[in-house]
Order: structure tokens, then C-alpha cells, then sequence
């Protein structure tokens, strides 16, 4: 019985440690991280976090994990509150409103540096970086497919618009100029529709959200 209290009373410390590692990366992000400092402001020993995670890379890997848990939680929470079901236009836009929103910040200057370091040091942070980003081609390509795409041109396209998200995310972070990025963005959605209504005519302008995008909007990152 004891044993089990402890094991209990460690997992729970664990995933307390976790959690605020989390914050700290999420204020601090990963340049020159140190366990050190890390562990002072955590209120614990770099020895204590090396011990619950095996190792600083373990520890950073659990970390990105977490905040992503995070993520998904709250795109699923903000997503189902949102009026989908108009034109793909204005859909695409209310999900970069979502993407780009303030409290966002944190997480996308840390994806950011994550980015820059998968690039540099690929065998150390690639897999990370597949973490954050693989739910939501995932979901680009099933939306695609649902709207007409086969399946091929449909993760080809996803790819091109995901990359083009976060080239316009990236702008809009590190210039803070919200107009311009903004307007780039409608023109983005704009090219979006014209290529879906290519495809399915009979639509019109209005172009409902398909069960299976819309499952995914609610279940996935």
C-alpha cells in the first residue's frame, strides 16, 4: 500500500515538473537552455529533473509534447465555438484568425526556434518538429480530399498551404504588421476557393465544412 502512495505521490510530482517545464520553455524558449537555471526556477535540482526523464533530451521532448497537448486541447475548445460553414474563404480566414491570435505568441516563437534547429541539427530535432506538425497536415489533407482533391494532389496542396501558413505566421511575428500579412492572407483564401469551385461548380459561393474536416477540427491539433 505504501508503495503504491509513493509511486502515486511520484507520478503525480512528475507530471507537476512536466507541466512547469512547459511554462519555462513556453516564457524562456530552448536558446542555451540549461538544466541549471531551469531547475532553480522550477523550485527543484537538475538532478531531480535528470531523474524523472532520464536525460535533458527526454525532459525537452516530453516538454514539446505537453505544450502540443495543450494545443490541441484548446484548438478543439476555440474551434467548436466558431460559425464554420460559410464560404472556403472565410473559413480559411477564421482558422489563420485562430493560428495568429496574441496568446498565441508564445507557443509560435517557440515552434519557431524549434524550426531553426530541426534545419540546423536535423537528426536531434526532427522528430520533435514532426510532433508539432503532422496533426495539422493531416487535417489540411483530409479537408482537401473531402472538398474534391484526390488524395495525392490533395497532401501535395496541404503541404503548399501549410508551408505558405507558416511563412505568413512567421512574417507576421517577427514584423508585427497585422494589415499587410492579413490582407496576404485573404488573397491566400481567395485562391483556395476559385481552385475548390474549379472543381465542384455547383457549390456556388457557399461551401459547407465536410463531415470530415469537421471531426477533425474538433479531435485533432
Amino acid at each position: 500500500m505504501r508503495k503504491r502512495t509513493h509511486l502515486k505521490r511520484g507520478a503525480r510530482r512528475k507530471a507537476e515538473v512536466l507541466a512547469a517545464f512547459a511554462d519555462y520553455l513556453l516564457k524562456n524558449g530552448m536558446l542555451d537552455l540549461s538544466l541549471r537555471p531551469a531547475a532553480s526556477a522550477l523550485r527543484t535540482s537538475p538532478r531531480m529533473l535528470v531523474y524523472y526523464f532520464g536525460s535533458k533530451e527526454r525532459l525537452l521532448l516530453a516538454a514539446i509534447e505537453e505544450v502540443r497537448a495543450r494545443e490541441r486541447a484548446r484548438f478543439g475548445r476555440d474551434i467548436q465555438r466558431r460559425r464554420f460553414g460559410g464560404s472556403v474563404a472565410g473559413d480559411v480566414w477564421l482558422m489563420w484568425r485562430w493560428f495568429s491570435g496574441k496568446s498565441r505568441e508564445p507557443y509560435l516563437r517557440l515552434f519557431y526556434e524549434l524550426y531553426a534547429r530541426a534545419a540546423s541539427r536535423p537528426r536531434d530535432f526532427k522528430h520533435l518538429l514532426d510532433l508539432v506538425s503532422e496533426g495539422y497536415l493531416s487535417l489540411m489533407t483530409e479537408g482537401l480530399v473531402s472538398w474534391g482533391f484526390p488524395r495525392t494532389e490533395a497532401r501535395a496542396h496541404a503541404t503548399m498551404y501549410l508551408a505558405t501558413f507558416r511563412g505568413l505566421l512567421l512574417d507576421l511575428l517577427t514584423t508585427g504588421e497585422r494589415r499587410r500579412v492579413d490582407a496576404a492572407v485573404r488573397v491566400l483564401a481567395a485562391n483556395l476557393e476559385a481552385a475548390l469551385l474549379k472543381r465542384r461548380p455547383a457549390l456556388g459561393g457557399v461551401h459547407p465544412v465536410p463531415p470530415s474536416l469537421r471531426s477533425s477540427l474538433t479531435s485533432q491539433d
